[in-house]
């Protein structure tokens, strides 16, 4: 029974639970009017660290894994670095078509985490609007989604492993009308960590999203999105998001490339398609029913 509960399949969509718990919690019961707008930053940073890095680190305490471990050791260089930025901008303008086809005129859609709308009214920016939103959130959910999830699934294949935490990064915003803007970042997120072999990558991506997020949506490519006809800007947002994937292809294979020399004796990543057992796994639903019923409560 233990060993059952040890397990990623089970163990992961447990913990998933308990982060989703405490986020919800946290949102409900701390906002402006119970900690005072000067705390706020401060309050939000604070619980990023309880809800993700202390329940991640228990959970590698508990198993006996080293963080390192999954954290994925690859080697970052020039290759990883030019990968990262073809990703922020395949991620930028992917993000910017989704809203131009679902949510026209931006209505509809909130980049903002559904347990931070209450902390963040009346506050002020600087440096206390960066990393209470952008930068500590993308560290300690990146430590989450893409470390301890991957990391947990990755022996059951690399596709897997991304589409669970992909699935389980979605689902933690706690919002069905930005439902497939956070399934496309969460998707980007995760297949840049894997090819990386690195959790660092995808930090960074994470934090130059939230920072467009936060301060570009207004920016005059945004405007332009949606106040100009919607033929003419899916076209040219179309072919600049096909410019983007191509050079992000391209970089993931010089990138393998790369390992195939100097990691040839590295073993081959196990197929996905043979362990498509985990989706029945009841587990894997308990995350989901939280969602549902954590949305219908707040």
């Amino acid at each position: 029974m233990l060993k059952t509960l040890k397990s990623a399949p089970v163990s992961v969509p447990l913990l998933t639970v308990a982060i989703y718990l405490l986020l919800s919690l946290c949102g409900r019961f701390l906002g402006p009017e119970t900690v005072g707008e000067n705390n706020i930053f401060l309050v939000v940073i604070v619980i990023q660290i309880i809800a993700f890095a202390v329940p991640c680190f228990l959970y590698l305490g508990i198993k006996g894994i080293k963080p390192e471990q999954y954290m994925l050791k690859g080697r970052i260089n020039g290759n990883a670095v030019l990968l990262s930025v073809g990703a922020f901008f395949t991620l930028v303008l992917g993000t910017l078509a989704l809203q131009l086809a679902f949510y026209r005129g931006g209505r509809g859609l909130s980049l903002d985490k559904g347990y931070m709308d209450s902390l963040f009214a009346g506050s002020g920016g600087g440096v206390g609007l960066f990393l209470s939103y952008c930068l500590v959130p993308a560290v300690c959910e990146e430590l989450f989604f893409r470390g301890v999830v991957i990391g947990e699934y990755r022996k059951y294949g690399s596709f897997n492993a991304v589409l669970i935490s992909t699935l389980y990064f979605t689902l933690m915003h706690f919002t069905a009308q930005g439902f497939v803007i956070y399934l496309f970042a969460g998707a980007v997120l995760g297949a840049a960590a894997v090819i990386c072999r690195s959790v660092y990558p995808s930090m960074v991506l994470h934090t130059c999203f939230n920072m467009y997020a936060l301060y570009g949506n207004s920016s005059f490519i945004s405007k332009a999105a949606f106040n100009t006809s919607s033929v003419f800007m899916g076209f040219v947002l179309t072919v600049l998001l096909l410019l983007a994937l191509a050079f992000t292809f391209s970089r993931v294979e010089t990138v393998f490339e790369q390992y195939s020399k100097t990691d040839a004796e590295m073993p081959i990543p196990e197929k996905s398609i043979n362990h498509l057992y985990i989706y029945i796994t009841p587990a894997l639903a308990v995350p989901i029913a939280a969602f549902l019923i954590i949305n219908a409560l707040l």
